[in-house]
């Protein structure tokens, strides 16, 4: 491959290859903030990966923070990129943290996936340790439409950061991986996508804890979405969110 053109970054005085797309990297600064607003970021945990297309190197790369530092404290120079096909570091000088190989598996195993969100929420990690669901239930009539199609919950100790074997045994048929007692990873198209299955899914958990408490302090049910509802919002959630239809 040839060896990147340097520009100088106008922000500051790091220096930049000029196929480094700037756009992207903003993008990536810009989501960590709304996720940290949300109190959606527990220290260095949890990650934003982009993929995109290198004419320079003629081939996808990764765009991604380093590790040792939390999204909402991330700044431009800490954006690094990474060949997909090689995982060789292309742009800076800090690798990202073992996490880095979840995201670049599932690029490699959906090619229609070009942003995935790695975050631990508190909601999330507490529901599943206590209910230990392995099929997702929804009270809401909007998580599913956003999701697209059913969440994957992994099995308790599952880690896929650290053992990605499991992840092409899961990802084509889901957009939202569970990971009992460690957090979620969504997938979208673009990043705007992969952050709102993020809010939506950690939503969702916050309604069914406040569901399930008042249902023990009314005596009454939790009323789940039926089933034939539910894979009607997944098959509809195309048409519905970015197509202006209506159910």
């Amino acid at each position: 491959m040839p060896e990147p053109i340097i520009k100088r970054n106008p922000e500051g005085n790091s220096e930049l290859p000029v196929w480094f797309d700037r756009a992207i990297a903003q993008d990536i600064r810009v989501y960590g903030q709304r996720l940290a607003a949300r109190q959606l970021l527990m220290n260095t945990f949890g990650n934003i990966a982009v993929r995109r297309n290198c004419p320079h190197r003629r081939r996808d790369v990764i765009y991604t923070k380093h590790g040792g530092l939390s999204l909402e404290e991330c700044g431009l120079e800490n954006i690094v990129v990474l060949d997909l096909l090689t995982d060789e570091l292309v742009h800076g000088t800090t690798r990202p943290s073992l996490g880095h190989r979840m995201h670049r598996e599932i690029f490699s195993c959906r090619p229609d996936i070009n942003a995935t969100v790695h975050l631990h929420p508190n909601e999330v990690l507490a529901f599943f340790s206590v209910m230990r669901w392995r099929t997702m239930k929804y009270v809401s009539n909007d998580t599913a439409l956003v999701l697209g199609k059913p969440p994957c919950i992994l099995g308790e100790g599952v880690n896929i950061e650290l053992d990605i074997r499991a992840i092409s045994q899961c990802v084509t048929t889901t957009n939202c991986i569970i990971m009992p007692g460690h957090g979620i990873t969504t997938l979208g198209r673009n990043l705007s996508e992969a952050f709102h299955r993020a809010l939506a899914f950690t939503a969702e958990v916050g309604r069914l804890i406040v569901s399930q408490q008042l249902a023990v302090a009314s005596g009454r049910p939790v009323v789940y979405a039926s089933e034939d509802d539910v894979r009607h919002m997944y098959r509809q959630g195309e048409e519905v969110i970015y197509g202006g239809g209506s159910l």
